[in-house]
């Protein structure tokens, strides 16, 4: 007997489990967790907790560094409400709040380490806290953009987005009202330059305000980052030059963009993907350019790119029913048995549901002579402009959790199985945040310790090697 239920025991556990944060329109913050079978067929979603983060709809979040030595990672959200709000992923308990002293409702969350957390708000300040005592280090001002001629002189300069370099020196935001990205010096707290978007990028891919909405770094490399608009996604090399283009087809909005970096087999390579999630709920997967020969935009071209000019999916992620809700998040967790190839693709749509994808890139016929050649249209090409790979198997639905709200932002993290069941507020003195809610006069002698101590120089715009 005692055999058997040993066997049992182990059939009973999960091939790979992780959790998954969502915030929603609602105020409700939601935590899952997910198990997938052995069989790595179906996987079932188990409710962490649920309960009112804010007073106001949650309009970001991030998760701190996984830091195996202590166990510390640090759930932060932020609202409308103008308050950032801590919890501790482990013990899952509410270390408090921080409140910035721009009092300026937050638009972006980064930990670009374990040490430093990084909030962009709607006054256009980046702020940075420090997270062993959550003071305020510095804050960085964008300045508002010029108004043009006839229009009003009270323009927003929120920040939209914000990304900080994998190395964490730099950073990179895009404006309210600004038609460019701006690079930030982290070791020296000061702008290091501005890249106005070039005119080649065309207004189909742009939108009416051209204002990049979000900037991510990409994986490769080469460096580079890329910006995305309101209809597309343009990558830049680590020149600041336009390398390629992103457009759905057919053409949708687009509000999510990330970056993979895959090892390939054989050793072949490292190849950088693109994945996109659009307004008629797609994930679509392109490969991202490797060299200066890539096309650029055509400079006469007013509309739309040239076909030889655009990115050529190779992928695209679709759910089992004609589900054309828009993807408001997504996220993208390596294997837990750490197998090249194998990720987990969750997302989260407009109407509450959550879906988690097995992503099998060995199935998709995937080779770096496949990734490596730009091809371009052909005439005799289907409609979508399709790159003739297999993909079948590619992407497996694992399961779909409805939660019943309108989430607005979504992150995964692996799971600690032996931490709490539901958050609980602290009672010890020392997870007090009180004096840790952006007061000036300490912000401003760590700001000063910190200055005396940083002895870097500036770096130049293009210095992201």
């Amino acid at each position: 007997m005692a055999g058997k239920r040993k066997r049992d025991a182990a059939d009973s556990v999960p091939a790979a489990s992780f959790q998954v944060i969502a915030g929603s329109y609602d105020r409700v913050l939601h935590g899952l967790r997910v198990a997938v079978d052995s069989s790595q067929v179906t996987c079932t979603f188990t409710p962490l907790f649920l309960f009112a983060a804010h007073a106001a709809s949650i309009r970001c979040l991030a998760v701190s560094p996984d830091d195996a030595a202590s166990r510390r990672r640090v759930l932060a959200t932020a609202s409308p409400d103008s308050k950032i709000n801590l919890y501790h992923l482990h013990s899952r308990t509410h270390l408090g709040s921080l409140s910035p002293p721009s009092a300026s409702p937050t638009t972006a969350l980064v930990f670009p380490s374990k040490a430093t957390l990084l909030a962009a708000d709607d006054a256009g300040y980046i702020h940075i806290f420090r997270t062993r005592d959550w003071s305020l280090l510095t804050s960085l001002r964008c300045p508002t953009p010029k108004p043009k001629p006839g229009c009003s002189p009270s323009l927003d300069s929120g920040v939209n987005a914000l990304a900080v370099h994998p190395s964490g020196k730099l950073a990179l935001s895009v404006s309210k009202n600004e038609r460019a990205v701006r690079m930030w010096n982290l070791m020296t707290g000061r702008k290091a330059g501005v890249l106005a978007f070039p005119r080649t990028i065309p207004r189909l891919i742009t939108g009416v305000s051209g204002e990049g909405i979000k900037v991510v770094w990409r994986a490769g490399k080469d460096g580079g980052y890329a910006v995305m608009f309101e209809r597309g996604v343009v990558l830049f090399g680590a020149d600041s030059e336009v390398k390629s283009t992103i457009i759905a087809s057919p053409l949708s909005k687009v509000h999510q963009l990330k970056f993979l970096q895959l090892e390939l087999e054989q050793d072949a390579g490292v190849e950088e993907l693109c994945f996109i999630a659009t307004e008629d709920g797609r994930v679509i997967v392109y490969p991202s350019p490797q060299s200066d020969s890539d096309a650029e935009p055509d400079s006469s071209s007013t509309s739309t790119p040239k076909d030889d000019t655009k990115a050529i999916p190779i992928a695209t992620v679709l759910p089992p029913t004609p589900d054309k809700s828009r993807i408001k998040d997504f996220d993208i967790l390596p294997h837990t048995s750490g197998d090249k190839g194998k990720y987990f693709l969750t997302t989260a749509n407009s109407e509450g549901i959550i879906r988690v994808y097995a992503l099998d890139f060995t199935k998709a016929a995937l080779n770096g002579e496949a990734l490596g050649k730009r091809q371009k249209i052909d005439k005799d090409a289907d409609k979508d402009g399709v790159a003739p790979i297999a993909t079948d198997g590619f992407a497996h639905m694992l399961g779909e959790y409805n939660t019943s709200r309108r989430i607005t932002c979504l992150t995964t993290a692996e799971i600690d199985e032996s931490a709490a069941s539901s958050f609980r507020e602290p009672d010890e003195p020392e997870n007090d945040t009180s004096d840790s809610n952006g007061d000036s006069d300490s912000s401003s002698e760590d700001n000063d310790s910190e200055k005396e101590g940083e002895q870097e120089e500036e770096e130049e715009w293009g210095g992201i090697e």
